[in-house]
């Protein structure tokens, strides 16, 4: 929902002239467990930014492919990962993604969900995904570096972590 955020959210400070989430899923074959987008589902209805950003992930959901993996996992990871947490890695997992995608930086979650990932895969945060798209010419430089100032004012994403990425991804 954090790609979908900027698009939906009329201030002044979101970033305009792209559209993050649609980028994103053009640019990758997206899978999640069916449960998440239940989790998704369960945030709209109010008249809040999540809310508002829940619909636009929900409308674009036809471009991403759902798994049903209720039945096929019996408990949560025991890393005190949430129930969907939990799915999306079991299914990184079995799919032999060769990316996973988490907003679990800024917690010590982004440490567990790396441990329960398999070798393969490569464990990739949010604002690490918009610096890629930049890089591979999807999104402007100019706009990721809006959407990551956006982010660090109105999300409080760690701004030491964004400054490397910027050095690493946004200068020449």
């Amino acid at each position: 929902m954090n790609l979908a955020t900027p698009v939906v959210d009329g201030r002044a400070t979101a970033p305009t002239g792209a559209d993050p989430l649609k980028a994103f899923l053009a640019s990758y074959d997206v899978h999640t467990p069916a449960s998440v987008l239940g989790e998704t589902s369960a945030a709209t209805g109010s008249d809040d930014l999540l809310s508002a950003a829940a619909d636009l992930v929900l409308q674009a959901a036809a471009h991403l492919t759902t798994h049903d993996v209720d039945d096929r996992i019996d408990e949560p990871l025991d890393y005190g990962l949430d129930r969907g947490e939990s799915e999306c890695i079991w299914l990184a997992n079995d799919l032999n993604a060769d990316l996973f995608v988490t907003d679990e930086f800024n917690t010590t979650n982004y440490l567990f969900v790396s441990l329960a990932l398999d070798d393969r895969n490569t464990l990739f945060t949010t604002p690490h995904i918009l610096c890629t798209l930049a890089t591979s010419n999807v999104l402007s430089p100019d706009y990721v570096a809006a959407a990551l100032t956006y982010y660090v004012e109105t999300k409080h994403w760690d701004n030491q972590y964004i400054t490397q990425l910027r050095k690493q991804y946004l200068t020449d």
